[in-house]
């Protein structure tokens, strides 16, 4: 490969050094930076310097004029021995901006060669300096000066006669905003006058000038004008260019000039081309090695473009500059952002929508075919063997020699891990060069940072919990825009982080992963956020009601009845989501039951049990949730005694598991390695000793007490044996335990069940999904094992073992039908009977 090609800069600071040693190489270099600007420019000097390295003390007027405009960069420097080239024509040292063959002129030779703006008069025949043209586009020399015409008023007037409807004002505007000059209006007054057609769809015949004001024209909403369409594909886009003589798209215009690329062999526009001369197609020259060279920002050499600074940066690092998107109003990276109307990636992509010409499917175009058709992000991949799994897929990368790989393999190939340009590890690298530890340090700190740049002392706890979980982690979380805003809302902030503060933002879902990362590092203190929740939503639910007597009530029974229930319990132990919902539920019940009885021209105070069962009979949600509503309000003098049914326990109604099943997936849970321990661990409470999941994943290593030969799980108030091999399990779970956290992720919790927030275990529902996954429906599983094992132990042990309250307990033994406690009851009434008697029988003697 030719060094010029590759080493271009190198090339000219050599030659140059070689032609006048006096001059400096650094200085050399700032002025190649300044001429060839761009890749192209450097590699067109090397060329000519390597063929001809006199071109630079010689003074011949050969070579690009990079060559010339070198030595003039050079000239203050002092150089001792190079020359500027001469004019070919006068010998001159003047600016050489033509050509003549291939010498160099300056501009008044060529003027002088060419005899230019010099025609025949239309009048008097003679060669001389055109003055203007007659109405039929003639010219005319001094002498014979045509007539003048107001163009912008003759304009205005063929506009008029063709019947646009727009009035002389706005006429006047579009003439003078697309025919600003007078040589433009008179040439569009010519070709309107030889073609009124053209307004009527012909618009394409027409010049470019012709066009813009046929386009202006049907953007104010014209009548009798028609936007022309490309006369060969007959699409109605921008007409740039030109073919046959008429205006056509960019499409039609590459069509004709197609070549075979000498590397693929496909039929289409010549990108470039090669220092042999042969044609490169767009897809061939960007993965020429040629045109690679390293990027200034991660050192990865690749493709490259140039930033704002005029620095060469790969395709991965490069970022459009910061703008708020003209079409979803985002501040975000825009193309266009220096014009009226910037546009994200995300929004251009989306507007490129069109039917796919291989699916047919009405998608974003990723890429066309060779016939120019659109081709959606499927079909566009294109699908090789992998060199490394022997699958056919789409191609996501290749090796160093040439081989495919897919998006599968290509993480596990070597040729992914590179050096980090800040830590020095090798691994896959996130973007600009650094691994995902240093990229999302920097990002963080980047957001974090004050005017000064500096992360403020209040803010390295912050930072400090955020990065504590895994950095590809964290990196996915903060690449949502709320996520950024939060913690930009963070930084700006200058009071103290608090609970208050962190309730007050938005969206809730990244501030729930936000205070539970905070809270499990001690940044903020630990507090049960259904309670919390609770408390945030009573007052928005109370204030929503309109009646100040019936708002007065809600927030009476909500407060002393729910809302102290739900802090007593919080106190022993975290709400469950259940809860939650059954205090919320309630008072929802209670505002739906006040606004019926006011609907039915009653109230609260005068409703009758008639009213309260015509309730009971209606359409409304959750008409039974009213009894506690009712009894707590009867109790204070609020209404009279009302009857409501309480909802009838499930308890041996609901559907039951079958017995073989239920041992069938208790013994895949015991030996199954496959499956995940925690899922093991708590199908195995579910089946077996009838724990509920909200008690399960409450479980924290304090329930576990493992003397290292047995080991009890406390359930309830008596420690409970778990024989092997579950016992092994539960030991597995305590060692192996760890969440899925993604933000602040930490091991140092209590949890036997953490979850996806950091500190905090899994939830109800999702660990119910999970065993719903493996077969386990907790409801009736767990009602089995309770009604085997009631059917076996006293009611006091059951309650005793496994945590249930002895009524509850009672109720599944007399389901059971176990009739162990009704046999004790009839032991203790005869000993009372027959001790009773025996008195009777000794009084009577004593009394004989």
């Amino acid at each position: 490969m030719p060094r010029f090609l590759v080493e271009p800069k190198a090339v000219i600071v050599e030659a140059v050094a070689t032609a006048d040693p006096a001059l400096l190489a650094t200085v050399v270099a700032t002025a190649v930076e300044r001429v060839a600007d761009t890749r192209a420019k450097r590699r067109r000097l090397a060329q000519a310097l390597a063929a001809d390295p006199a071109l630079l003390t010689s003074g011949r007027p050969e070579g690009p004029r990079l060559i010339e405009l070198l030595v003039r960069e050079l000239l203050p420097y002092g150089p001792t021995r190079l020359v500027l080239p001469r004019c070919a024509g006068c010998g001159r040292q003047n600016v050489l901006d033509r050509v003549d063959g291939l010498r160099r002129i300056c501009s008044p030779c060529a003027n002088k060669a060419a005899d230019r703006g010099r025609q025949s008069c239309a009048v008097c025949g003679r060669v001389r300096q055109v003055a203007g043209r007659d109405p039929d586009g003639r010219p005319r020399c001094g002498r014979h000066r045509p007539e003048p015409v107001d163009g912008h008023a003759a304009v205005r007037r063929l506009l008029e006669r063709a019947g646009t409807g727009l009035d002389e004002d706005e006429l006047a505007a579009v003439v003078t905003e697309v025919l600003p000059r007078p040589a433009q209006q008179q040439a569009v007054l010519r070709e309107l006058t030889g073609r009124p057609d053209l307004l009527s769809g012909q618009g394409a015949h027409g010049s470019p000038r012709m066009v813009a004001l046929i386009t202006a024209l049907a953007g104010r909403g014209a009548r009798n004008v028609t936007v022309p369409a490309c006369p060969f594909c007959r699409r109605i886009v921008s007409l740039r260019f030109g073919r046959d003589g008429a205006r056509c798209c960019r499409r039609c215009y590459e069509q004709p000039r197609h070549q075979p690329c000498s590397s693929c062999g496909t039929s289409s526009p010549v990108m470039t081309r090669t220092p042999d001369g042969e044609p490169l197609c767009a897809p061939c020259a960007r993965r020429d090695p040629v045109n690679h060279e390293p990027c200034t920002r991660c050192g990865r050499v690749a493709l490259t473009y140039r930033d704002a600074t005029g620095r060469p940066v790969c395709g991965r690092c490069q970022r459009p500059p910061v703008a708020v998107c003209s079409l979803c109003r985002v501040s975000k990276p825009c193309h266009y952002a220096d014009t009226d109307a910037p546009r994200c990636a995300n929004c251009t992509r989306s507007n490129n929508r069109t039917a796919c010409s291989n699916c047919g499917r009405h998608r974003i175009v990723h890429a066309r075919a060779a016939d120019g058709g659109p081709l959606c992000s499927n079909c566009s991949r294109r699908r090789e063997l992998c060199s490394a799994c022997s699958t056919v897929r789409p191609v996501y990368a290749r090796t160093t020699d040439g081989r495919a790989l897919c998006k599968i393999c290509y993480p596990k190939d070597p040729i992914s891990f590179r050096h980090c340009t800040a830590c020095g590890s090798l691994e896959r690298l996130h973007h600009h060069g650094l691994c995902p530890a240093c990229a999302a340090q920097h990002q963080l700190r980047t957001l974090l940072a004050g005017p000064d740049g500096q992360v403020h002392p209040r803010h390295e706890p912050i930072a400090a919990a955020l990065l504590a979980g895994p950095p590809s982690s964290f990196l996915l979380w903060l690449r949502h825009p709320s996520s950024q805003e939060l913690v930009v809302r963070l930084c700006e902030s200058t009071e103290p982080l608090t609970h208050a503060a962190l309730d007050a933002m938005r969206p809730l879902k990244a501030v729930s992963h936000l205070r539970a990362a905070l809270s499990a590092h001690g940044v903020l203190p630990r507090r049960d956020e259904h309670l919390a929740a609770f408390e945030r939503w009573l007052p928005e639910t109370v204030a929503a009601i309109g009646d100040p007597d019936e708002r007065a009530l809600i927030r009476s029974f909500a407060t002393w009845f729910h809302l102290n229930k739900l802090r007593r319990r919080s106190r022993r132990r975290p709400l469950t989501y259940g809860q939650f919902q059954t205090a919320r539920g309630d008072v929802r019940a209670a505002i739906r039951l006040l606004a019926w009885l006011r609907e039915h021209g009653s109230s609260l105070a005068s409703c009758t049990q008639a009213d309260i069962d015509r309730w009971l009979t209606s359409d409304q949600p959750g008409r039974l949730l009213v009894r506690n509503f009712l009894i707590w309000s009867a109790r204070r003098g609020h209404c009279r005694p009302l009857a409501v049914p309480g909802r009838r326990s499930s308890r041996g109604q609901g559907a039951l598991a079958d017995a073989h099943l239920r041992w069938s997936i208790s013994r895949r849970l015991l030996h199954d390695t496959a499956l995940a321990t925690g899922d093991r661990v708590a199908g195995c409470l579910v089946l077996l000793y009838g724990q509920s999941v909200s008690r399960i994943t409450h479980l924290t290593t304090e329930h576990v007490h493992d003397d290292g030969r047995t080991v009890h799980l406390s359930l309830g108030a008596r420690p409970l044996e778990v024989p092997d091999p579950l016992a092994g399990l539960v030991r597995e779970l305590v060692r192996t335990r760890r969440g899925y956290g993604a933000l602040g992720h930490t091991d140092d919790h209590r949890w036997l069940f953490p979850g996806v927030r950091a500190g905090r275990p899994i939830s109800a529902q999702r660990q119910a999904a999970r065993l719903y996954e493996l077969g386990i429906k907790t409801r009736a599983g767990r009602s089995t094992a309770l009604l085997e094992l009631a059917a076996e132990l006293p009611a006091s042990v059951l309650s005793d073992l496994l945590g249930i309250s002895i009524r509850t307990a009672t109720g599944w033994s007399q389901e059971a039908g176990n009739t162990r406690p009704s046999y004790a009851a009839e032991v203790s009434r005869r000993a009372t009977r027959a001790a009773r008697s025996f008195g009777e029988v000794r009084k009577q003697s004593q009394d004989g």
